[in-house]
């Protein structure tokens, strides 16, 4: 069975064999995930805490008052944008996929730009991420560093690791897709 023809669920599987045997079959019943006793009962439920948490939420010494909290869900927001994460919920995406040649490994980075696994957004997201911070650190944190010659060594360590970072994103883009980016230099440059 190829696992391009058939979708891996119970249908596919159903297909493939009406493609085989020319045998009819019943459609599959799937019964939800939630009784209707529960869904009543999970909304009971929900309707009972809601005062209770919201008066937790408004609280002086909530977490949701803490600026930590607020930087943690900007920085995650960030992430699973630059990563493609909605695009891989969208499409379905697999984090990775096991190599028809060889079983018993995975294959985390799919070279060409028919597909796109999962790892390979979370990587690429994660380069971004870590540019992004530095950014943000040389922008709010370098500044308050008293001594001149340590603010110039945080500095091009920050330069360093985002160039690094960006060289990779660029490298596993010319990788995956066969595109190279060129340089183009004033005439007067060369």
């Amino acid at each position: 069975m190829s696992q391009s023809e058939f979708p891996r669920s119970a249908e596919g599987m159903v297909l493939f064999v009406q493609a085989k045997t020319k045998q009819k079959f019943a459609a599959i019943e799937r019964p939800p995930p939630i009784s209707r006793t529960q869904m009543w009962f999970l909304v009971a439920a929900f309707l009972a805490t809601t005062p209770f948490i919201i008066k937790k939420l408004i609280a002086p010494d909530s977490p949701l008052r803490e600026p930590i909290v607020w930087c943690s869900m900007a920085i995650l927001v960030y992430f699973f944008s630059v990563s493609g994460g909605m695009h891989n919920i969208i499409r379905s995406m697999p984090l990775f996929m096991h190599d028809r040649n060889h079983p018993g490994k995975l294959i985390f980075f799919y070279q060409g730009s028919g597909m796109q696994l999962g790892t390979e957004g979370f990587v690429v997201g994660f380069l971004y991420t870590v540019v992004g911070l530095l950014l943000g650190f040389l922008t709010h944190f370098a500044p308050q560093i008293r001594s001149k010659l340590a603010q110039r060594i945080v500095m091009l360590l920050a330069i360093a690791i985002s160039f690094l970072a960006v060289r990779k994103v660029i490298s596993l883009d010319n990788w995956k897709t066969g595109y190279w980016i060129h340089a183009f230099w004033p005439s007067r440059w060369t």
